[in-house]
């Protein structure tokens, strides 16, 4: 399994954790996340009264120019230490299905001015994403790194109203990312029975991933009678 693979089942398998982490251990795991997935700290110091937002800013700005690879590496190694059987742990709880809701609330606040198209569906603004896909339809075609559509995050994250506006401009509900996962797979892992029902009476199909699972394979026990 590649780096950035194992990396995602740690960072996924991290949320099961989070509840019994300190603080400070949560701040490490959150600094090395964005080295891994963004690089050096690239956003100003908050203001002296943030103090949450500063100690991030902190633990963050403090791993310097370490690569992504080394921060991919390190954050797999402090999840061994915490629990060294947590791959057989992940795939015990969903085979080689990795969601990527991770850490959403240790995610640094983006200021309005620099979220993306993409940072707004995660955020689930529904009326920015209807203006910027009024003025760009186009958005909907637009992949992450990982070969994520928008439809892919909205599914994700639960926010059935920014998946009706962007089927509504077009995007396919059977589109598949990088790991041939659909929408469906998604919304199914996490659990959204209403995006799961909507996006089965808009025609999402029962389709394989890389790894040969459908949606039902990764579904939460409550959403398989469903599909």
């Amino acid at each position: 399994m590649s780096l950035e693979k194992t990396f995602n089942k740690a960072a996924h398998h991290l949320q099961l954790l989070a509840a019994e982490l300190s603080s400070t251990q949560l701040l490490k795991f959150y600094a090395l996340y964005k080295q891994a997935t963004i690089g050096p700290c690239n956003i100003s110091k908050p203001n002296w009264y943030q103090l949450q937002a500063r100690q991030k800013w902190e633990a963050w700005k403090s791993l310097n120019d370490m690569s992504c690879n080394d921060a991919m590496n390190n954050y797999i190694q402090e999840l061994t230490k915490l629990n060294p059987n947590w791959e057989e742990d992940t795939q015990s709880e969903s085979g080689s299905w990795v969601a990527i809701s991770r850490l959403i609330n240790m995610e640094e606040e983006i200021h309005d001015t620099d979220k993306t198209f993409l940072d707004w569906i995660k955020d689930g603004h529904e009326e920015k994403v209807q203006e910027l896909l009024s003025k760009e339809p186009k958005l909907v075609n637009v992949t992450d790194r990982e070969g994520l559509l928008p439809i892919h995050w909205a599914a994700d994250r639960g926010h059935l109203k920014i998946i009706e506006q962007l089927i509504e401009k077009g995007t396919n509900v059977n589109s598949q990312d990088d790991d041939g996962q659909t929408p469906l797979h998604y919304a199914a892992s996490c659990g959204h029975i209403d995006v799961v029902k909507y996006l089965l009476s808009i025609g999402a199909q029962s389709i394989k991933d890389n790894n040969g699972m459908i949606p039902k394979d990764i579904a939460d026990e409550h959403l398989k009678d469903i599909l």
